[in-house]
Parts: structure tokens; sequence; C-alpha cells
């Protein structure tokens, strides 16, 4: 192993999940682990394939810098992780100086790399019957959610094979196999749309029906909930071995994977509760969505009204009339109003003091100002209060 002396004294700390690179940077520094963990990573489609998982004494990040190309893969640290940095400069030094077999056998490495990331993209789902499975469910909550609510939502399986094959990029082969054993166990329905073939009578003129061939095939999904469990469970008894999974969720799996309600995911992003990071779109679809909808439709956002019995919390007031929550503020203190004002996002703070006199509305400003961090407990009681205030003005109970 090589000493710290030998390869110079810079080093570099990542906290954990913090990137180190990020694939199509530039490589101008290669690592050595001194301590944590790190993992590479390449993005393929909506899968992330795991490259390797790398350890204290190990190097990192030196093909791009030997070969001068962007890099290649993602870097991650997986724990607290403390590297040296290797600059390109003393890199070359360090390979110029050993022996020329090594030099020889760096060169065939690189090689054998680029040849290997080359092939990632080939296959990079760990699990084909899994991730089938899981962008089957997406495709249909798709469609379940913009289709008629009295019917049950239908899709092409042609138009899912080529999206499965547009993410995943494996065969019509695979995808039927996968199909086929989704049937097997009635987790999908599978509906044949028949076509009838004619041929013209020679000597009378008139059509004849010569045969029947399947034009279309409409699957369904009767039980999301039974389709995730019991295709998981078939997941298992079908296993690939290439470390690859998924890299994005969609909003039902992300609520669920939180133990929330996706109504609830929708009002965090829309408060902006949400990193922006974290969004993001199907290209074709979006671009296609926003074609539908037209230019003038992305200008501006209409906030859909609230129902006063669907209030939640202080931000909802954005929604209420102003005589009705200039009438349920009136009923609280200075104090509670404070909390409130500290509570509440922007838009809806300024109109907690829009409906407040002006002398209230200044009392309450430096109030929050001079007011420290509200208890949670306390906090949440009085956003009750309120919400239950602007129920009873409504003449709404509970």
């Amino acid at each position: 192993m090589m000493k710290k002396a030998d390869v110079g004294d810079k080093t570099k700390t990542f906290h954990k999940g913090q990137a180190i690179y990020k694939e199509g940077q530039s490589s101008g520094e290669a690592y050595i682990i001194t301590q944590g963990a790190v993992g590479l990573y390449r993005l393929a489609g909506n899968k992330r394939v795991t490259l390797a998982l790398l350890r204290p004494g190990q190097i990192f990040g030196e093909m791009g810098v030997i070969t001068g190309e962007k890099r290649t893969s993602e870097a991650l640290a997986l724990d607290y992780t403390e590297v040296i940095v290797l600059d390109q400069t003393l890199l070359h030094t360090l390979l110029l100086k050993s022996p020329r077999p090594v030099q020889i056998i760096t060169s065939y490495l690189v090689e054998r790399v680029r040849a290997l990331n080359a092939l990632v993209p080939e296959r990079s789902s760990s699990n084909t019957f899994a991730s089938v499975c899981s962008v089957i469910l997406l495709a249909w909550r798709a469609a379940a959610r913009s289709g008629p609510k009295s019917e049950a939502a239908q899709i092409s399986t042609v138009e899912l094979s080529r999206t499965i094959k547009d993410i995943l990029l494996i065969t019509q082969t695979e995808i039927d196999e996968v199909l086929e054993k989704l049937a097997r166990v009635h987790i999908v329905d599978i509906v044949d749309v028949k076509g009838t073939y004619y041929r013209t009578d020679p000597l009378l003129g008139t059509k004849k029906k010569s045969g029947e061939f399947v034009k279309e095939r409409l699957l369904s999904i009767p039980d999301a909930e039974r389709f995730a469990r019991v295709s998981r469970n078939m997941a298992q008894d079908n296993p690939d071995a290439n470390g690859a999974e998924l890299e994005f969720i969609d909003l039902d799996d992300f609520a669920r994977a939180v133990d929330a309600q996706p109504e609830t995911i929708l009002k965090k992003i829309a408060y902006g509760e949400v990193p922006p990071a974290l969004f993001h779109f199907h290209k074709r679809q979006a671009l296609a969505f926003a074609a539908s909808k037209g230019q003038d439709y992305f200008q501006r956002a209409k906030r859909p009204r609230l129902k006063v019995e669907d209030l939640q919390n202080v931000d909802d007031v954005v929604g209420v009339d102003n005589a009705t929550l200039e009438e349920a503020l009136s009923r609280l203190g200075f104090y509670k109003v404070g909390v409130l004002a500290a509570l509440a996002g922007d838009e809806a703070r300024q109109k907690i003091y829009a409906n407040l006199s002006k002398k209230i509305a200044s009392v309450v400003r430096e109030e929050v100002q001079r007011m420290p961090e509200p208890d949670p407990g306390e906090a949440s009681d009085i956003e009750d209060e309120l919400i239950g205030l602007i129920k009873s003005i409504k003449g709404i109970s509970g």
C-alpha cells in the first residue's frame, strides 16, 4: 500500500450521502480512501447501477485522470469519509516512476474498464422481473389517474412494452414472459381485442369473414395493493445478478414509504417544503402533456379553493374568505396570532397581517421578531384552535 508521504498530504472529507463527483463531470483528481466507504454508480435510464463499493486503502477516480475523459460514474460517500487527493500531475508522476510492466498493465486495465462501462446499459437491472413490475404499476396508476373514475383503467400492452423497453432496455420476449407470469397468478387481467379478416368473393363481389386476429391487448390491475405485494414476493424467486435498482419512484410509492397520504405530499410540494431537486419528470410524457395544454397553461398557477371542512393547518387560511378569517383572528390574543404568523408560510402570513388592523399587525410583527421557536405541541394546539374557530363561524361542526 502507498504511504501518505508518497502521494501527498492534501485531504478532503465528505459526509454520508455527499457526492464526491458526478457522472459527466471533468476528471481532474483521483482519490485514496483513508476512512469511511464510497459507492460508485452509473445511471442508465431509470436505474442506478452499482459498479463498486470501496473501503479504506482503495483508489478511485483514477481512470478519468489518466485518460482525460469525463467521469463515467458517480462517487458517493456511504459514511463519513476521508480521502487523499491525487491530482493529475502527481498521478502521472507516480505512473512514470513505476516499472514498465506496471505501465503496460495499467494501460490494459484502462481499456478493460472502458469496455466494461460500455456494457452497463445493455442490462442494468438487478432484478428484471421486479423492475418490469414496477414500470407496469407506474404506467397503470398514471392511466388510472387520467381516465374516467367510473371506468377501470386499461393500458395497451403495445404502449406498455415500448415504455418498458425505453426504460429497462430488455427484449419483448422477456416482457411477454413477465406478463404471462403475472396473468397466471391473476394479479393482472389481459383482454384480447380482436379484429376480423375479410376476403372478397370473386364471383359475388361480397366480403366474407375469413378469420380473426388479435388487434390489441389491454392490461388492467384489479387490485394495486395485491399486485405490489404478490409481485414483490415473485421477484424473490426471479433474481438477476447485476446490482441495480430503479432510480425513481412515483408519488404513491413515496407516500407509502413515508407513511403519508399522496395528497399531503402534494401539499408539501406546493408549500415549498420538499426540495425541488427531488422532482423529476419523464421527459417524453412531460413534454407531450405540456404540448397538449399549450404555452399559456404554465404561465400562472391557480390555487384550488379549499373547502372549509378540508382545512388542516395555518397555511390553508389563504383559501378562507377575509371576513371569516378576520373574525377568527379577533377571538385570539396577540400571542396566539403571533405564533400562527411565525408558523405560516409567506402567503398565509401576509393574509393574516392583512386581516388585522394596522396597529395590531404592527404589534404582532414585533411579537414574532421577539418570539423564540414555538413549542411544537403548543403551536399545534393553536393551529387547531384557529381551524376550529373558522369552522364554527362557518357553521361546520368538528
